[in-house]
């Protein structure tokens, strides 16, 4: 039971970050920004 709901643990946490990665790119500013502030850690 406890891998049971282990597993369903990951594949929520799997996609609740697809979710929010899509919702992201609904805003290019954001996603501008982002990669601008990645860029320049490089």
């Amino acid at each position: 039971m406890k891998h049971r709901l282990l597993r369903f643990g990951m594949w929520a946490l799997i996609a609740a970050v697809l979710a929010l990665a899509f919702a992201a790119y609904l805003q290019p500013g954001f996603m501008l920004d982002l990669a601008n502030r990645i860029y320049l850690c490089l």
